[in-house]
């Protein structure tokens, strides 16, 4: 309230005003509860924007990020998923075995790499980020899964030379501005869609996280 406005105000409104909040207290209480609704109602809004254009916009989601399956599949299941987080490693093989049986399903992965709590997740990120580039993303994806509890400096360079990529490449890769930049893109989409944990899910413009089974995904379609 301006000083201009104060001057215009009776004597002794501000009191008067402050007397009516002290006798109903419910008032105040209220009107700060309706403004949170307000606000909640206004981020669940936005959520469920983002998560409507992961399926109508697929292409402009999709075509930097690993994809199983066919990549014109009518529906895209979007993963977001930490290589550290343990139920992340548990619903892969579920994840793939349903976009196997559905042709028209396509798995679409998204980096969340959880840094406080999973210290080597973003390096494992960027790692596979750079096997992506050389087409070795999901056998690099698997590898990591599959050693998970053993997830360092050592076994991202042993996960490299199995896959026979070209290690220069790689490192070079890994390093990168665009590495970084990808996986904190795919980090700030998740934050959009006000994620909860990994993995998290986006299929069909709704939103899901936890470990999924067969049955619940075949639910969604």
């Amino acid at each position: 309230m301006s000083q201009e406005t104060k001057k215009n105000l009776p004597a002794g409104f501000e009191q008067q005003v402050i007397d009516v909040i002290l006798r109903n207290p419910q008032v105040l209480i209220r009107s700060v509860e309706q403004y949170q609704e307000q606000l909640k109602q206004a981020q669940q809004e936005r959520i469920d924007r983002v998560a409507q254009s992961l399926q109508t916009d697929a292409a402009r989601y999709s075509k930097e990020s690993p994809v199983f399956g066919r990549a014109s599949a009518k529906t895209q299941l979007y993963v977001f998923a930490d290589f550290q987080c343990p139920y992340c490693a548990q619903v892969r093989g579920v994840l793939q075995d349903f976009v196997t049986s559905y042709p028209d399903v396509s798995l679409v992965y998204k980096h969340y790499p959880i840094v406080s709590i999973h210290p080597e997740a973003m390096d494992a990120a960027l790692a596979a980020w750079a096997a992506q580039q050389q087409g070795a993303f999901w056998p690099y994806h698997d590898i990591l899964y599959s050693n998970q509890s053993n997830i360092n400096e050592k076994l991202l360079l042993q996960a490299a030379q199995e896959l026979k990529l070209d290690l220069e490449q790689f490192n070079r890769d890994r390093n990168s501005s665009e590495a970084l930049s990808a996986i904190k893109a795919d980090m700030q989409l998740a934050d959009s869609l006000g994620i909860s944990g990994t993995p998290f899910f986006v299929m069909n413009g709704e939103i899901f996280s936890g470990a999924v089974t067969p049955e619940f995904l075949n639910q969604q379609l």
